[in-house]
Formats: C-alpha cells, structure tokens, sequence
C-alpha cells in the first residue's frame, strides 16, 4: 500500500520576484491572508467548510498517526531556490478513514492529495505550476502476519540488531519499531508492530473525544441551545473527525487485521526513485501508460529497498544456539585430508572458534577486533554450513540466545488486503455521492483547463474537473466527506 506521499509544487512565475540572489514570492503575507492560511498548517473539512489551523508537528517529522493534509508555504529559501508549496498527506487515511491496510494505486493515492488541496484551496490551485510538480517521497508498506503478538516482537527484537552494507540501523525510543537510514536523502526504513500504534492512537482519540465531550456540556449550560451540534456551530468547534477516526479505528474487523501483524514501510525518496528508473514528477504518476505497470513495481522497489536486511536472514537452516550441531556442521562441510592420509579438521576448528567469539563476545566485538575482509569471508563461510548472519547478528556477549527465525517471515503479497475490501473511489467522487452537490464556475474551469492540462498528460475533462471543484449542499454530512480521515 501507499502510506504516505509528499508532493512540491512550484508557483506561477507571475507570483514570483526574481533577483540576482534568488526569486520570491511577491506578496506572501497577502496571498495567505487572503486565502486564510498559515505558512505551515493543516487542513480538514467539516460541516462542509474548510478547516484551516497551524500544524502541530514538524512538517519534516509528520507521524505515521497524522491523518488531515499538511501543507508548507517555502519562499524560495531553501535549495530549490524557488518559491513553491509542499503537500503531505496520508491517502489511505483521506480515502478510507485509516491505514491499516490500503491501495497500492498510485495515481489513486498521489490524486487523493493533489485533490484535498484542491478542494480545500481552490484559489490558490491556479495559482500553481502543476506542470512541475514533483514527487518528494512515497511510503512504500507491506506486511507479514506473525501468530501473534509475542512473536511479532521477537521478530522486532531480532531486527533490532540488523546492520548491513548501506542500511544502518538508526536509534528508536518506541520498543515495537525499528528504523534505518533515519535521515537519508535515499530511503529510510522502518519496522513496527501495527497492532501497539493502533492502541496508541486510540487512546489519545479518546482522551480528546472526552474533552471536546466535557467541553461542549460545560459549554452548553445556560446557553439556552437544544443540542451539541447547535453550540459547535456557535463556538466554532470542529471536531467531529475525531469522533469519526475513532468510529473507524476500533472496528472489530480492522483491530483483529492489525494484531500480530509485523508492518516493513520504505520511504522512497526522489533521489533513490530516479536512480531506480523511476522519474518523480507528478506527470508521470498519473500517465495511464505508466499507471497500469507501477502497482506491479511497487513490490519490486519495496524488496530492492529491503534487500540488506532480508538479505541476512539467507541461509539459516539450524539452530544458531545449538554450538554441538554447529560444529558437527562445521566439520561435514570444512575437512582435508593430509598427506599421511588422515582427516583434518584444522578449518572447521578456526570457524568454531570464530563461532564461539561470536556467541561469547559478541557480534559486534568480534567485528570490531577482525580484518573486514577476512571477517567477511569467516562468515560467508559459516552462512554455507545452515547459519544467517541475522542468526549472528543477535549475539550481544550477554548470554542470551538467538530467537530462531528459520521461515517465520512470510509476505505474501497476494494477501495484503481483506477478502471483502474494494478499492476507494476518489477522493471528490466520494464527497459526491455522499449527497454534496457540485459548483464548477466557470472561474474555476478555466483556470484548471489553463494549468492543469498539461500537467496531467492531456486526460483532463469535464469528470476530472467535477472531482476538483466541490462544496457541500448539507450542514451534517462531516462524517462521511472529511478530508482528516
């Protein structure tokens, strides 16, 4: 599935100043005032009306949990030097109101973002060069179903420990994830138990669901209104996504998927994208000649992001634990014999050795203390006899033993989704059909005819154009159209 997208989208040259120096957004001050937003905020719909505030996380650091639009005004300081606009969003949390399983199409969930802006920020949409947008990063995430939790975890702690060639393990507070390559201009990537996260969000949902609840009946005595719905509207509350996210995540059906489920998310950037044949411009997500193959790819990238780490796991065949049957092992694969005509176990002997430092030591000791190269070839040749270097990897000198892992780890990618799940229509398609009525002016047809055609490979028509420019005809439909889901 997509987990989560990132998109930049450059400005039209008549907003911008250029200077020797640099260029610049002429009047950035006004064209937020006018259009009511923050230079960094999010954006939900509620009661049918755009929702703007400032953003409570940093853009760069958006948690897996955030569920509106965010967006970031850059003025042409940063090393694009040139004024545009970030987007991020989580498509499968605007399509379906969670992210415990979702789509792997692209052009579905790349829309999904480019679409809550749009409705959120009609105005400024023309004022964009959607000709240039770029993909910044995508979240790439499969997962493996464990038996249950406490295996799931000991996976996790195995994992833990997994450091190779060019995917470095990275510090984590939270003891059900794992990360890699934190900060990498490539990829970064991450592990995590989805069942856990779920619990969390469910919780911080809830404490907020009780304020707002506590809120609204201190709010409503004395007021002379009949209902909550009637002090929201006056104190300007909008909160009712909250209560909608909440609904989603404690389904029974979507907490039972989530248990024991082991979640592998690649954070594809632009740079590793390109280098793996892959241009990164919005164009070219949303070509139909490229939109029937990249479902298929997406596998493909996500394994070739993984390859280090499952990489590792090649091999293992016995019981890294058992120092008796490794060096049985040892010595059916490593022997000589000499010129007198006996047997000798002289190689097996030194592989034992190493085996032992590494169980007694630890891996890292042992590898810190050891030629690189004839470490290498010490275990490469440990690895032929039925034991990985993951197996390896877990010995830390403290005497605990290796969770054995031997074809524990199974994704099977036919299996990433429920029987009974369909692809989400459209983001805007889906406002429609929820009984909200749609207002193209002819304003907006022109300006999106004027910036959008190109943008999109000439496919834009009257359809795509009814997906963009939506508002609602009824007050309490939040629900089932919210942009936060």
């Amino acid at each position: 599935m997509i987990d989560f997208g990132c998109l930049s989208v450059p400005f039209l040259d008549e907003y911008i100043t250029s200077t020797n120096k640099g260029s610049y957004l002429t009047d950035i001050e006004m064209l937020c005032k006018e259009l009511g937003m923050t230079l960094v905020g999010e954006v939900y719909w509620e009661d049918g009306s755009r929702k703007v505030q400032r953003l409570r996380h940093n853009f760069e650091s958006l948690p897996s949990s955030f569920g509106s639009l965010a967006y970031k005004v850059i003025d042409g300081t940063d090393l694009k030097n040139e004024p545009y606009i970030r987007l991020a969003g989580c498509p499968a949390k605007l399509l379906q109101g969670h992210n415990v399983y979702g789509s792997d199409d692209i052009e579905l969930c790349l829309f999904s973002i480019v679409e809550a802006f749009m409705l959120s920020f009609p105005e400024l949409t023309a004022c964009l060069d959607w000709e240039r947008a770029t993909v910044d990063y995508i979240d790439v995430t499969y997962s493996a179903k464990c038996e249950n939790e406490t295996q799931a975890q000991q996976i996790l702690d195995v994992l833990r420990n997994i450091d190779y060639g060019q995917t470095k393990v990275s510090d984590s507070k939270f003891k059900t994830t794992v990360y890699w390559n934190k900060g990498s201009e490539h990829r970064e990537l991450k592990c995590y138990l989805k069942f856990p996260e779920l619990q969390r969000q469910i919780q911080e949902l809830t404490r907020k669901w009780s304020r707002i609840k506590q809120r609204d009946l201190t709010a409503m005595s004395g007021t002379g209104l009949e209902n909550i719905t009637q002090i929201r509207q006056a104190n300007n509350y909008h909160t009712d996504y909250i209560g909608f996210q909440l609904e989603q995540l404690t389904n029974p059906d979507i907490q039972q998927w989530a248990n024991g489920r082991l979640r592998f998310e690649a954070r594809l950037k632009s740079r590793w994208l390109v280098k793996n044949g892959v241009p990164c411009t919005l164009a070219y997500f949303t070509d139909p000649n490229n939109t029937q193959m990249l479902p298929k790819r997406l596998p493909q990238l996500w394994r070739k992001a993984f390859a280090n780490v499952f990489g590792t796991f090649e091999g293992a065949t016995m019981n890294a634990n058992d120092g008796e049957k490794v060096y049985e092992a040892l010595k059916l694969a490593y022997w000589s014999t000499t010129p007198n005509g006996n047997i000798s176990y002289a190689k097996a002997d030194r592989l034992h050795k190493v085996y032992l430092g590494i169980v007694n030591a630890g891996f890292k000791t042992i590898k810190a203390t050891t030629n690189r190269k004839t470490f290498g070839r010490q275990l490469q040749e440990l690895q032929n006899v039925g034991i990985s270097r993951a197996q390896l990897m877990q010995f830390d000198g403290n005497g605990s033993n290796v969770v054995p892992l031997i074809r524990v780890l199974n994704f099977d990618f036919a299996n990433q989704l429920p029987t009974e799940w369909q692809e989400p229509l459209p983001l805007s398609q889906q406002i429609k059909h929820k009984g909200l009525r749609l207002a193209v002016t002819a304003l907006c047809r022109n300006a999106f005819y004027n910036t959008f055609a190109g943008a999109f490979c000439g496919v834009l028509n009257d359809e795509t154009l009814m997906r963009i420019a939506v508002h609602t005809a009824d007050t309490d439909l939040f629900c089932s159209c919210s942009l936060s889901r």
